[in-house]
């Protein structure tokens, strides 16, 4: 069943995407409504489904991790498959993990410490999945934007959020570790109930959440929307180049930031040189994407390969 959304609820699915945490009043400012209006929405698209809770975004890299994806071809029955993701979700060095309808039926982001922890995963997985496995290709994410764009609600903003880049490495102790387990869990946890699970005092526990955004160890909290219940699919776009340079990437980047449906852009280190994922409410109107690029693009692009994703689910990796 598709859900169909109302101005206002809109307006508050694209403020609290990104930023859960987000005052009442402030929402409430901006859909012109009163704050137990905004509370009865909010809690409205939590009941119908559409908003599954809210967590917290990690940027592993500041704290000494590398970025992996590893994308599998199975020749497998539905129970070996959801074996394969029930050992995957357990794997410390796990993210993210995604069904794929396309070239590859797996998609699996990692962070691992360093190479040989990477290695030693795959050893791991192979070891016991080697059987189902047709075919695997890696790569290494060197960083990414994440985008808040225009498609829920056009207010002409454009948020980026830049992720897993070069930075600083940062430290953080166990109690830090604990608060960032608790936020993903529910980021719009009271400061209350945090200090409380965590055993720290209310000011501690602030504190601790001011400089874990300030340092961006936590890059945004997160909402986590059923985007199928809106009517959209996930797509995911491989760039595959000829001619390339920091003009190009930069032309690519902007092109895409400029397109409504675009979710994020991953640079990586492998066989493609972007990652391009978008939400897609009809099929033809990524055909229509795909043109745009094409003709904007002609000389630099070699190939372009696209899949739908499904059912991706996420692990907190500290």
């Amino acid at each position: 069943m598709e859900i169909k959304l109302t101005k206002a609820d809109k307006i508050i699915l694209k403020n609290i995407a990104y930023n859960p945490r987000i005052f009442e009043k402030k929402l409430a400012h901006k859909c012109n409504l009163s704050k137990d209006s905004i509370r009865y929405r909010s809690n409205r698209l939590e009941k119908l489904g559409v908003i599954l809770g809210y967590g917290t975004f990690i940027d592993h890299k500041l704290l000494g991790y590398k970025s992996f994806k590893l994308y599998i071809k199975l020749n497998a029955t539905l129970e070996q498959k959801e074996e394969l993701k029930k050992f995957l979700s357990v794997q410390k060095q796990v993210f993210s993990i995604f069904e794929s309808h396309g070239n590859w039926d797996l998609g699996v982001a990692l962070f691992a410490k360093d190479n040989l922890d990477y290695y030693n995963f795959e050893n791991k997985l192979l070891s016991k999945f080697g059987d189902i496995i047709n075919s695997k290709n890696f790569c290494m994410m060197l960083d990414a934007v994440i985008f808040n764009n225009n498609l829920i609600y056009d207010d002409n903003e454009i948020q980026e959020f830049p992720v897993w880049g070069e930075g600083v490495i940062e430290k953080i102790d166990d109690k830090d570790k604990e608060l960032i387990k608790e936020l993903d869990k529910n980021s719009k946890e009271t400061l209350v109930n945090l200090a409380d699970k965590i055993k720290l005092s209310i000011d501690s526990v602030s504190k601790r959440i001011k400089k874990l955004n300030e340092r961006k160890i936590i890059a945004f909290h997160t909402t986590k929307i059923d985007y199928n219940l809106l009517g959209f699919e996930k797509y995911k776009l491989f760039l595959y180049t000829k001619n390339y340079s920091k003009e190009i990437e930069e032309k690519l980047f902007e092109f895409f930031k400029n397109i409504k449906n675009t979710i994020n852009v991953i640079r990586i280190i492998g066989p493609w040189k972007l990652e391009v994922e978008f939400l897609i409410e009809k099929h033809q109107e990524f055909e229509g994407i795909l043109s745009k690029v094409q003709e904007s693009f002609s000389e630099d692009i070699q190939k372009l390969e696209y899949f739908i994703f499904r059912n991706d689910t996420y692990f907190m990796n500290l």
